[in-house]
């Protein structure tokens, strides 16, 4: 399936792909949001507690100055009329903001006590408030001839101001978190959206899911990270065709190199058999032929006669009939490779191919000293030179071939090079001879190579893969 045939799907997020113990990105936005709420809020009630306790306290000082000054000036002056005069000022009076005012005789009896304060009655603010907002209490004493007035701050009702006003603050911002958190959450949410879909794509292609791709996402850098996401994922899934199809192509080379084994083997096998066959049985009739017609030559009644010149005929008939034959058993089973080794085999077959066409001339050169190899590669390449040189001298018209073997590098190679026509002998309708040296190399995971050759010519280029047991001697050797 392609990219273009891949349909783009929505990939809603779900809490249960996030993985388990890991705050998500939301909730961390979210969390610090909140952090920095309380930290303000913190920070206006340190303010707002600092600024009610400055207030109180110069409100006491200024309360409980004034208070004792009039209350001094016109004491004095009511005291002249008599005590009972004060006391009914003061009731007249009422209760002075902030202060409590008690009257007492010089024996100390409570003449007069101040009424509570009518203002928010009943209303205390916390203790733990009134703890950090409260001043020091404050007592001024005036002593009159017949009596004592005391004059004490307090400061519970200026408090009680102050922690309603805090207290409606705190209820304003309360209200204001909730519904900014509330509106955070919901944007963060919005924003977070083409990252979640991301994550979650990224989740299914580990999953194995290659053709996932994500629609256009809202905003630039979501955009952006949407195309290079799908991008990614069409190069994820483009390599992982690539490999399955070189996985394939493996496989099929490996059956079809199997299978060219096993045929050349069988080939080889049958090659074998039938130069056995030849032999002995075909070289036997052809002895016992050639003894009866030298018998017949021999014989009285035809020895002179005509038909001794029948005998002769048949004679050397099976006598040339017997040269052919011992001149393809080589071919079909090359004898010098049991016990010689490739380089002998090699050798031998130069020289055999030197005396039926002396108009060419073989050179044979060893690189150093090649290892003992399987039968199968020591067969193979002994083929692939055999059929290197049978398509020089049948098509190149060369006067000059040079054939070098070498082991190197975990390799034997081997190099068949001409001055005949060149490469054009390659283009020759049926010529088979150049699919089954590829054939054979290819079957041992080697290679074969056409080139031109220094003299004009073509230089056949062969490398095949030396056995673990080859290459230890290959590079013992060297």
């Amino acid at each position: 399936m392609t990219a273009q045939a891949a349909e783009s799907r929505p990939l809603p997020a779900t809490a249960a792909d996030r993985p388990a113990g890991r705050m998500s990105l939301r909730l961390k936005i979210n969390l610090i949001f909140s952090a920095l709420t309380v930290i303000v809020f913190g920070v206006l009630i340190a303010v707002e507690i600092g600024a009610t306790r400055a207030s109180v306290r110069e409100e006491m000082e200024a309360s409980g100055r004034i208070a004792a000054q009039l209350l001094g000036r016109i004491g004095s002056h009511y005291t002249r009329e008599g005590l009972p005069d004060l006391l009914r000022f003061l009731r007249s009076t009422g209760r002075v903001r902030a202060n409590d005012i008690t009257v007492y005789d010089p024996g100390g009896e409570l003449l007069y006590q101040s009424p509570p304060s009518p203002y928010k009655a009943g209303r205390f603010a916390p203790e733990w408030y009134t703890r950090l907002v409260a001043p020091p209490r404050a007592e001024r004493v005036i002593h009159f001839p017949d009596a004592t007035l005391v004059i004490e701050t307090n400061s519970t009702r200026a408090i009680l101001d102050g922690w309603d006003n805090l207290r409606d603050i705190l209820l304003a911002q309360l209200v204001l978190f909730v519904l900014a958190d509330l509106l955070i959450f919901w944007m963060v949410g919005r924003w977070l959206a083409p990252l979640e879909r991301i994550e979650r794509g990224l989740r299914e292609i580990e999953q194995g899911d290659h053709h996932v791709r994500l629609p256009p996402l809202p905003g630039k850098e979501a955009g952006q990270m949407g195309k290079a996401f799908n991008r990614m994922a069409q190069a994820v899934e483009d390599n992982i065709q690539v490999r399955q199809a070189s996985a394939e192509a493996q496989a099929r080379l490996a059956v079809q190199r199997e299978f060219t084994q096993r045929l050349h083997a069988r080939i080889e096998e049958e090659r074998a058999a039938l130069a056995r066959e030849l032999h002995d049985e075909l070289g036997q009739s052809l002895t016992a032929i050639r003894s009866i017609a030298k018998s017949m030559m021999q014989h009285p009644d035809v020895a002179g006669g005509p038909l001794q010149r029948h005998a002769q005929m048949l004679f050397d008939t099976a006598g040339n009939t017997s040269d052919a034959m011992r001149r393809m058993i080589p071919r079909l089973r090359p004898i010098q490779l049991e016990g010689m080794g490739l380089v002998d085999a090699v050798r031998d077959l130069l020289t055999e191919t030197q005396q039926n066409h002396p108009q060419v001339r073989f050179e044979l050169s060893v690189d150093g000293v090649v290892p003992a190899l399987e039968d199968t590669l020591e067969l193979s390449a002994y083929r692939i030179v055999q059929e290197a040189v049978t398509n020089v001298v049948r098509h190149a018209q060369a006067t000059r071939v040079r054939i070098a073997i070498a082991a190197r590098a975990g390799a034997l190679a081997l190099s068949i090079a001409d001055n005949g026509k060149g490469a054009s002998t390659l283009a020759r309708d049926g010529h088979h001879g150049v699919r089954g040296m590829q054939e054979r190399a290819a079957a041992h995971g080697g290679s074969v190579g056409f080139h031109s050759a220094a003299g004009g010519g073509l230089e056949v280029r062969v490398s095949l893969p030396l056995a673990e047991g080859s290459k230890e001697q290959d590079e013992k050797n060297n």
